[in-house]
């Protein structure tokens, strides 16, 4: 009889402690990632190890920016292919980071970071380019320059090179690539127009205008193949971030903004939340937000009037930069914060198990 008891009261618990946290928006904690020594940095990406890559400012007279590498409380400086400058953009699982590092000669140019080696990835025959996204084996797409002076869409695999192609047009971009090795971008078609493009086992594919906008890009994809999307609707002037779950009978759903008129989604992880920034009410300014499919979240600020966030992992930490109250950005992460539902109903039940147990003891295991 104590043993049915017991198994009613946890369902109970159970069953409220779900109903609770569904309901209940996740809270986050802001912290600092720290700099290179100066008063300038923003974290780009992150994967499930909580490694993150970015890229900050030195020390130094003039603006250098080199791409960084954050692990447990230290930033490193991941260098350059022999020039000044370098960014991150992109990591995966194994703490491989993609971006651009400048050379000597002042090009820069798509590069990969293992550890502290950096390596230059071949151009299409151009002089520079860019890798913007890496998948878990190790496939980096992005854009890079013809000897004609467009650029393409390009993806690096084993040290080849391989051109994306566009919808017809002159220019292309890659910015992610999912783990099925499929990639989204933007390219333009013969008319000129920039649309979201997906290359797939069968090629280029026009993923359309923005709710009938003429211009669109897809800035991201999960192993699901859901995809994060930037455009202008029809009779809007400004962009705005949308979301879409890869059904063609599904609709794109515009994200919105904080009570502005602009937004822009940068990030998205397999559970599909996805992150970027939001216009508030205060023309010009804007915050970080995550969207977890139903609702949109403000992260704020470190005191300042700007934020955004970039990247975000399974665990739900998000990575961006936030502005203080003296304009200084910062490099940051936003950490899920347990609700206090969550913490109480964890040790009712972690009470009840512990209830039951020693009564399992005292009786010799035998339940009614």
């Amino acid at each position: 009889m104590l043993g049915r008891l017991l198994r009613i009261a946890w369902l109970g618990i159970a069953w409220m402690g779900s109903t609770t946290l569904g309901f209940a928006a996740t809270q986050y904690a802001i912290v600092d990632l720290g700099d290179l020594g100066a008063d300038y940095a923003r974290a780009r990406a992150i994967n499930g190890q909580g490694q993150v890559a970015g890229e900050a400012l030195l020390p130094v007279i003039g603006t250098v920016d080199r791409a960084f590498f954050w692990q447990a409380g230290a930033m490193a400086d991941l260098g350059t292919l022999g020039g000044q400058q370098s960014s991150a953009l992109g990591i995966n699982s194994a703490g491989t980071v993609c971006g651009w590092a400048q050379a000597a000669s002042g090009n820069a140019l798509p590069a990969l970071w293992n550890g502290s080696a950096v390596t230059a990835l071949p151009t299409l025959g151009g002089a520079s380019g860019t890798a913007w996204g890496i998948n878990d084996a190790g496939t980096a797409v992005g854009h890079s320059y013809l000897g004609n002076g467009s650029y393409h869409a390009t993806a690096w695999s084993g040290g080849g090179v391989r051109d994306l192609g566009t919808l017809g047009g002159s220019y292309s971009v890659a910015y992610d690539i999912n783990n099925q090795g499929v990639t989204v971008g933007t390219a333009s078609d013969s008319s000129g127009r920039d649309r979201a493009v997906l290359w797939g086992k069968n090629g280029a594919t026009d993923l359309g205008g923005l709710s009938g906008g003429l211009w669109s890009a897809a800035r991201g994809i999960n192993d699901s193949g859901q995809i994060i999307l930037w455009g202008t609707p029809l009779g809007a002037t400004k962009n705005r971030a949308a979301f879409w779950n890869g059904d063609p009978l599904s609709p794109v759903i515009d994200l919105g903004t904080f009570g502005g008129s602009e937004s822009w989604a940068f990030g998205l992880n397999d559970n599909g939340f996805v992150v970027g920034w939001g216009e508030v009410e205060q023309a010009g300014t804007y915050h970080a937000f995550v969207w977890n499919g139903v609702e949109k979240t403000d992260l704020g600020t470190l005191g300042g009037f700007y934020s955004s966030a970039y990247g975000i992992n399974d665990q739900g930490i998000i990575v961006g930069y936030a502005l203080d109250a003296s304009a200084r950005t910062h490099a940051v992460e936003w950490v899920p914060v347990p609700e206090p539902s969550a913490l109480f109903f964890g040790l009712l039940g972690g009470g009840v198990i512990g209830f039951w147990t020693r009564c399992q003891r005292r009786t010799g295991g035998r339940s009614g």
